[in-house]
């Protein structure tokens, strides 16, 4: 092994070591959901895109024996200025969400949450550098934990880009 690689090694760190913090205040630890695929999207419900929540719960209700969509809210573009609560009841009522929703936090630059930090630099993820430039960027965890896609804002969840990562083997 060449010494790049080695130091790459050292750095990269399975997602599943990760936690975040639901609307509800409770530590979410990323390995409850091993041996699924999982869709984990920056939204802001003051975002112009907040009606992909719509395709998130689709996706959701769809695969949900093989998928987990996990959305975090973030004001990083300053489009999020409700509370947790606030989210977490624009969600359920106009949309029926029953996806899993992250408290609110940053998605880019200073103080960016953890598990957005492993998605956005190959030296902790080992696959891409995919800085999130907006609201509703996605990205796609395969079944083993390894990232598999990354999908910007312009991307329907419904997309057949999106979908077609999701139903592949």
């Amino acid at each position: 092994m060449n010494a790049l690689l080695m130091s790459l090694a050292v750095f990269v760190t399975s997602i599943y070591n990760l936690q975040f913090t639901d609307t509800d205040g409770n530590t979410v630890q990323m390995s409850n959901y091993q041996n699924k695929k999982i869709l984990l999207v920056n939204i802001a419900t003051g975002s112009q895109k907040v009606s992909q929540l719509a395709g998130l719960q689709q996706l959701q209700q769809t695969y949900g024996d093989s998928l987990t969509v996990i959305v975090f809210p973030s004001n990083s573009f300053g489009n999020e200025s409700r509370t947790n609560a606030e989210i977490k009841q624009f969600c359920q009522t106009g949309y029926g969400a029953t996806f899993k929703i992250a408290a609110k936090s940053v998605v880019s630059g200073t103080g960016i949450n953890p598990v957005f930090s492993w998605l956005s630099q190959k030296t902790e993820n080992g696959s891409i550098d995919a800085a999130v430039v907006k609201d509703f960027q996605k990205f796609l965890i395969d079944k083993d934990g390894k990232l598999i896609g990354v999908f910007g804002a312009s991307v329907a969840p419904l997309d057949n880009q999106v979908v077609n990562a999701i139903t592949a083997n």
